[in-house]
């Protein structure tokens, strides 16, 4: 089907320059619950922190705030995770602490070799 969308390029190398640096892909809800069990298979974090390591770790990706508080609280209704609250020296008020409840391990290392391999397969060239 014909798309009516306009391009936004002027010629055909501006089409390649999209191919080399390619807009951000946002994650969904599936995507998003196994990027927050990754993190948090290796240690405990709290969500602005896990926005943040997905920024730094995997730059062409991008998760939403509504999105990453929708897997978290599927995960809390799974009972996979549980929260708890740390005070930090730097800030005034106590960070919400994400935490991988252990009987949620196994089942959350079962969807890393899936999550793993679309993550292969969808990483672009960031020059």
């Amino acid at each position: 089907m014909f798309s009516r969308r306009k391009l936004s390029r002027t010629c055909l190398a501006d089409i390649e320059q999209y191919f080399q640096q390619p807009p951000p892909q946002f994650l969904d809800l599936e995507l998003a619950v196994c990027w927050i069990l990754e993190c948090l298979l290796k240690d405990d974090n709290y969500p602005s922190g896990l926005l943040q390591k997905l920024m730094r770790e995997e730059p062409q990706l991008r998760l939403s705030e509504t999105v990453m508080q929708q897997a978290l609280d599927f995960l809390e209704q799974q009972g996979s995770i549980s929260s708890y609250t740390q005070r930090c020296p730097s800030r005034g008020r106590p960070r919400r602490m994400l935490h991988l409840q252990s009987e949620a391990r196994r089942e959350a290392e079962k969807l890393m070799t899936p999550w793993r391999s679309w993550l292969d397969s969808h990483r672009f060239a960031v020059h």
